[in-house]
């Protein structure tokens, strides 16, 4: 047996997913787990035990319609799972006549091409995000009401075994390796830069070692954080995917806003501090990191989120239709004059109070 898991967004959304991999394989021992997603998630997908093979969207995704249903029809799947719904991965399994095609009631064009279609929300529900991944699994008559502290078994991912040089030039074998990951690609509210500058002049130098990790283009953005801590070893745009995963599975800890490093960590086991706004949808309620010594701050909604949450429920009541363009127009001319300043409740004293727990346990 085959079967196919299509989540083709973001790392961490994919790192929230894998524990599926791990139920499928308790259930069908013999299935060949395969993982549809984008290329650069490709590291994180193939460092989960459950899986047995990666099949890059993008490279499909670029070829003409009967191309992907020939390379699907040539994969002779029995199954195929819709966590991330796109409309071009459904409509070619159906003409690929992948057998069974599984998912949510919510995009209608599932009630075209998938014949098990299950029903559930996630913007209204209170469940975490790995949790409601599963939720899919109903259509096989697999129970999907998994606690939290069950999916962090299901989630564990094998960091490399041998540790790349580029990455042990970064590591320190007498201080606490504390990776600091500033960033988030745009995916969730940040912790402001000058707290970060402010947490590392705060932390005693003989004790951490300090990496920062990130992007080429985050290296841009956050270079006066580099700046402001010569004895930080700056890494963002120098790591690979790989390099990343091997840099996490050897540090001690890490502190990061919400975003896929921070899933990859925890994942991996080490101690992770994740830096959460407090809005419904954004807060670690939903994407909270799940690993063994995983934990997380959360910041205080501010006055100009109350205001926008409250107008919009204001516009609610009075009708979505009749209010969009008052409400478009009064959160314009309430941005300019109340910027969100949410995350600046989480405040440096309170994160270095964590670490130096951290290193007190080590």
């Amino acid at each position: 047996m085959k079967i196919v898991i299509a989540r083709t967004d973001n790392i961490g959304d994919v790192v929230l997913t894998l524990p599926m991999a791990s139920i499928l394989k308790q259930h069908y021992p013999n299935a060949e787990i395969i993982v549809l997603a984008r290329r650069y998630v490709q590291a994180v997908v193939e460092a989960h035990p459950a899986v047995d093979r990666f099949i890059d969207w993008e490279s499909l995704n670029a070829k003409s319609d009967k191309e992907i249903v020939q390379a699907f029809k040539e994969l002779k799947a029995d199954m195929i799972l819709h966590v991330f719904p796109v409309k071009r991965i459904a409509q070619c399994a159906f003409k690929a006549r992948i057998p069974v095609r599984i998912g949510t009631t919510r995009r209608w064009y599932n009630w075209l091409y998938c014949n098990k279609r299950v029903s559930f929300s996630r913007k209204n529900s209170g469940l975490h995000e790995a949790q409601l991944n599963l939720k899919l699994l109903k259509a096989l008559d697999i129970s999907t009401q998994y606690a939290l502290p069950e999916i962090i078994e299901m989630s564990q991912l094998n960091a490399c075994s041998d540790t790349p040089e580029k990455v042990k030039t970064l590591l320190a074998s007498n201080k606490f390796n504390l990776i600091i990951h500033p960033g988030s690609n745009g995916n969730s509210k940040e912790w402001p830069l000058s707290s970060f500058q402010a947490l590392l002049k705060a932390l005693p130098k003989d004790k951490f070692n300090i990496i920062i990790t990130g992007s080429e283009a985050e290296n841009q953005r956050f270079s006066a954080l580099a700046e402001s801590c010569p004895e930080a070893m700056n890494s963002m745009g120098k790591l690979s995917l790989n390099e990343l995963i091997s840099l996490l599975g050897a540090a001690d800890g890490l502190v990061v806003n919400s975003t896929g490093p921070l899933h990859i960590a925890s994942a991996l086991g080490i101690k992770t501090l994740g830096l959460f706004p407090s809005q419904p949808g954004k807060s670690p309620k939903r994407w909270g990191p799940i690993g063994k010594q995983a934990g997380y701050l959360t910041a205080s909604i501010c006055e100009a989120c109350r205001q926008n949450s409250s107008s919009f429920r204001k516009g609610r009541r009075g009708g979505i239709f009749k209010s969009s363009l008052a409400l478009l127009f009064q959160r314009r001319e309430l941005k300019p004059k109340m910027p969100c300043i949410c995350m600046q409740s989480i405040t440096v004293p309170q994160v270095k109070e964590a670490l130096m727990r951290w290193l007190s346990s080590r």
